[in-house]
């Protein structure tokens, strides 16, 4: 009858991310677990070779769940029940368990790795870690591929002395010694912010990839030739539009098809609206032209408070790119997850342009259908 009941409760499980807790016939937690669909991992453990469950099964007499949002909520929710409830099947597991994090040293020219989650209390005080995160091999390609338009340090050696990877541009932490550096410490001040500049970026897209609740915002134009343009700013929060933030613009002082300056007009005007948040990242439609303009318009209004990482996404071949590398990184080569993602947000600000764009567009239309009537 219990093992009946069991295999309706599971039948009625949810296919998202989540947290399940089995327990006994006394309501006590026998074992917790993590998922990225509860039905199916709940499922794999009723299975015969489940070496696991195996031990215990039979004493399973309910299973309780906890949806999140995404699997690394529920890798934290996990870790929270277990040092709380301290089931007694978990006490192995949880004690192999070793999650990554991504961590960037306080050097002077900051270094990039990653360490697993055992080692983070020697970490904590002394570095900027991100995480955490599930799954490392995963993790460790997302960095190799993020490498290409964020090219960061790992080596130790020094500014003076190139590394394999600057040499294959994919580190910016040293200058060329056949160079001489006449302007001296001004020179290396700028190349210094540059890569500072570089790292905050980095952040941004890891945060997102970890699930981190950051504010995005997505820039689109949207113009026949240059009638009604309009602007659009969406917002995301993490994954979640928050609409309440969209913004719109009409374009007020460019004339003619030049979507590189109405992106700027754009820019310019919200900036300069001190009371709306800043975002953590800024993702502009189109490629090295909008980026470009979408930096000098940050750089010409001085914003101090906080660093503003940029990225544009171009339509064709589906590639974003960054000023602080003259190569491409193609989305298909990022986990379906962070794609989605930074798809979900180039194409809200695409629909939100056009759609004040339709408006305009008609509202023009019928003005001069009623003008011509007279």
């Amino acid at each position: 009858m219990i093992m009946k009941n069991i295999k309706k409760k599971i039948s009625l499980l949810p296919g998202k991310p989540g947290v399940y807790l089995f327990k006994d016939t006394n309501r006590r937690i026998l074992y917790i677990g993590k998922a990225l669909n509860l039905k199916n991992r709940v499922s794999s453990h009723f299975k015969k070779d489940d070496s696991l469950i195996g031990q215990f099964r039979q004493k399973i007499a309910a299973i309780d769940y906890i949806k999140t949002e995404n699997e690394t909520q529920a890798l934290l929710l996990e870790d929270q029940l277990i040092k709380k409830y301290q089931p007694k099947f978990n006490i192995q597991q949880k004690d192999d368990k070793s999650y990554f994090w991504v961590n960037f040293t306080r050097d002077e020219w900051p270094r990039v790795q990653v360490i697993h989650r055992l080692e983070t209390k020697n970490y904590q005080l002394k570095t900027d870690l991100i995480g955490p995160f599930v799954n490392g091999r995963e993790l460790r390609q997302v960095l190799r591929a993020l490498r290409k338009i964020l090219p960061y340090r790992t080596c130790k050696n020094s500014y003076e002395k190139p590394c394999l990877q600057w040499h294959l541009g994919l580190c910016l932490a040293h200058r060329n010694p056949a160079q001489r550096d006449e302007s001296g410490p001004a020179r290396y001040r700028q190349a210094l912010d540059t890569y500072r500049l570089s790292l905050n970026t980095l952040r941004q897209f890891l945060r997102l990839y970890a699930g981190q609740p950051i504010r995005i915002e997505a820039y689109d134009i949207s113009n026949i030739q240059g009638t009604n343009a309009t602007g659009s700013m969406v917002v995301f929060v993490g994954n979640k539009p928050k609409k309440f933030a969209y913004r719109k613009f009409r374009i007020k002082t460019v004339r003619g098809a030049n979507d590189v300056a109405m992106l700027k007009e754009v820019l310019r005007r919200r900036l300069n609206h001190k009371e709306w948040p800043l975002p953590d990242l800024i993702l502009i439609d189109g490629g090295r032209g909008q980026l470009n303009a979408t930096q000098r318009v940050v750089n010409s209004q001085g914003q101090t408070t906080k660093p503003l990482a940029i990225i544009s996404l171009a339509k064709q071949n589906e590639e974003t790119r960054t000023i602080y590398s003259n190569k491409t990184l193609r989305l298909s080569v990022l986990p379906i997850a962070l794609r989605l993602s930074l798809q979900a947000l180039r194409n809200e600000a695409h629909r939100f342009a056009i759609s004040y764009y339709r408006k305009l567009h008609r509202k023009r239309l019928k003005f001069n259908n009623e003008r011509f009537k007279r």
